[in-house]
């Protein structure tokens, strides 16, 4: 094919040939610049610019894959610090709501009836306190007068310092039993207002707080195997039941109770108007129908644990047994019948409905706060729910900052139960308010300055990654306006050649006269 051409063409044309073959490579090559921006396409064009500028755009894409991360962080601490100024402002409120609770509880205990005047005004046959600080005594302040004083038996705890409830003369303190063995209780003597003696009425009360539910733990109770009046817990309920040598009873009188709340608790027995009831907090929570006349017995009576023998709703148990965890106060028995409406007065000077209102407002500020803390994560992190964060800064990952997280759920914060039942419970709220609050603000001011931190990092990475780009691009970014000249140029060096070609015996130098 060679020799056809040579036979073809002169020596003349055929440089000219090759002049434009040469000229058509730089247009190509031109084109290609302007095509990709680029004067060094590859390693070919210019190894030393070619390799440099890799290097540079590799560090570049890997500072912008760190420089996402960063982003992606920045977010993280945004959300817990909106997240955070959430709590704080729940935590600000429920600041408030305790200080004004504590003055609204101050004012009406100030203003309150006792439970001791309620009791009295009633006349017990017997009324045990049991505020006693020392000795074995457990005085009886009703009118049996001390032929019928307590004795407390083995380890029950006298003296406590913290109140049952909030009522005027919120000194009822109680007796702490603590169940470490079965004659753990106080022993009431016999006595014919209480157990010698036949009674056609009898109302037996008293406030107490368990320490757990479980199992049977005895209250109060009088009798044996034969006849029984008693008040007992098993297994998260409080039971009031009676037994009259089998004319009536056993009954099954239970409701529902929590641990390390405080109760008011009696049975009414009227056998005249065949009515037994339970009263839990003043309300009616189960009846039966007596048909005789309580009986005189000389079984023993007990507070606190089973003191001998005794009948159960599931039948009679000998010996001593079920003694009680947790605090029993303000014990009183009548050989009268007391009405509903004495039960509602007992409760309402106790002030535990008050009491417990102002623990409900409180808890559900604490539920939202523990709601709020939860949603407070951004993509799978929660700085509030006790997350670590780690931010690198440079692609060999060892310029970091570990941003940490703490628990912020009430639980978290140290806030515990809220007990409105003694003003001290109040003060012990408000100080563990002021505690977390002290926390929270403390944390926030840590995740502004690991924001500023990183803010300030990522606008440095930004920075280096353009003066990256910027440095690659000039090792390797073609000047658009020179390729363009270079294109027109030979774009006029080729119709030149191309018109040589076509006439024999001319040069582009003819053609340039």
């Amino acid at each position: 094919m060679v020799s056809a051409i040579d036979n073809i063409l002169g020596v003349a044309q055929r440089r000219q040939l090759i002049a434009i073959q040469r000229t058509q490579r730089g247009v190509d090559e031109t084109q290609l610049r302007l095509a990709t921006g680029l004067k060094v396409n590859s390693a070919l064009d210019n190894p030393q610019n070619f390799f440099a500028a890799r290097s540079l755009d590799n560090r570049s894409n890997d500072l912008q894959r760190l420089l996402d991360g960063i982003g992606q962080n920045i977010q993280v601490i945004k959300t817990a610090d909106s997240a955070i100024k959430g709590v704080q402002n729940l935590l600000d409120t429920a600041d408030a709501l305790t200080a004004d609770l504590e003055l609204e509880l101050t004012r009406l205990r100030e203003s309150s009836k006792p439970l001791t005047d309620v009791i009295t005004e009633d006349f017990p046959v017997a009324y045990y306190r049991l505020n006693e600080e020392a000795g074995n005594v457990a005085e009886n302040l009703g009118s049996g007068g001390a032929a019928i004083n307590g004795s407390y038996n083995a380890n029950v705890t006298k003296g406590s310092e913290d109140e049952l409830f909030l009522g005027q003369g919120g000194d009822s303190v109680g007796a702490t039993f603590n169940a470490t063995n079965v004659n753990e209780r106080i022993s009431i003597p016999d006595s014919p207002l209480i157990n010698t003696g036949v009674h056609t009425q009898r109302t037996v009360e008293l406030v107490f707080n368990a320490a757990h539910t479980n199992g049977r733990q005895v209250l109060y109770e009088e009798g044996g195997t034969v006849n029984a009046l008693n008040i007992y817990i098993e297994d998260g309920y409080v039971y009031v039941n009676g037994r009259d040598a089998g004319a009536w009873g056993p009954v099954t009188i239970r409701t529902e109770i929590e641990a390390n709340r405080t109760y008011h608790v009696s049975f009414v027995m009227d056998t005249d108007e065949g009515f037994f009831g339970g009263y839990l907090d003043g309300e009616l929570f189960g009846t039966a129908v007596p048909n005789a006349p309580f009986p005189a017995h000389s079984a023993n009576i007990g507070i606190g644990a089973m003191n001998g023998d005794s009948y159960y709703h599931d039948g009679p148990v000998n010996g001593n047994n079920f003694a009680f965890q947790g605090v029993i106060a303000e014990v009183a028995i009548y050989n009268d019948a007391l009405t509903a409406d004495d039960m509602k007065e007992r409760f309402a000077a106790t002030l535990l409905a008050e009491s417990r209102a102002a623990e409900e407002k409180l808890e559900a500020i604490f539920d939202q706060l523990d709601e709020l803390v939860l949603d407070a994560g951004y993509r799978g992190t929660n700085l509030l729910d006790g997350d670590t964060m780690t931010t690198f800064f440079n692609e060999r990952r060892t310029s970091f900052l570990e941003t940490e997280g703490d628990f912020f759920s009430a639980a978290g914060l140290g806030i515990s139960e809220s007990d409105f039942t003694t003003l001290e419970g109040i003060s012990a709220k408000y100080a563990e308010l002021r505690s977390a609050l002290e926390r929270v603000r403390s944390f926030g001011s840590s995740l502004a300055n690991d924001l500023a931190i990183i803010q300030t990092r990522e606008d440095f990475t930004l920075n280096m990654i353009n003066t990256l780009v910027e440095g690659s691009d000039k090792l390797t970014v073609a000047d658009q306006n020179e390729e363009g000249a270079k294109m027109l140029a030979a774009q006029v060096r080729q119709q030149v050649q191309v018109s040589v070609l076509a006439q024999p015996g001319l040069s582009i130098a003819d053609f340039l006269i």
